[in-house]
């Protein structure tokens, strides 16, 4: 082999090289911009919990204040209900009593 034919070889072997150290030159940055994506991805995803975990927190004091008003609400019913009854029983009673009487005085002659 010739000095020319060897530098010919060597000259396509060094053009390759080149062509490969661009390619993963081009790789290298796609890879760089990924991992900018992906770290704003992730740190967006970490705000966006948080955020839901705030929301979430929020969210479960304000159930918490309504399940209190309901069973507020509920107790002040069932004391409402007790007293109806209460009323209801009484108000049996004084018919009970205005019957009998009325049949009393229905009897006499």
């Amino acid at each position: 082999m010739s000095d020319k034919d060897l530098l010919v070889v060597i000259s396509e072997m060094l053009r390759k090289q080149d062509q490969q150290a661009e390619i993963l030159s081009k790789h290298t940055q796609i890879l760089g911009d990924t991992n900018k994506s992906l770290n704003n991805f992730v740190e967006i995803s970490i705000e966006q919990f948080q955020q839901q975990q705030k929301f979430n927190e929020l969210f479960l004091e304000k159930l918490d204040q309504v399940g209190e008003r309901i069973s507020a609400n509920f107790d002040r019913q069932n004391e409402f209900n007790m007293q109806i009854m209460a009323q209801t029983d009484r108000q049996n009673e004084f018919n009970e009593r205005f019957l009998s009487k009325l049949d009393e005085i229905a009897k006499k002659p």
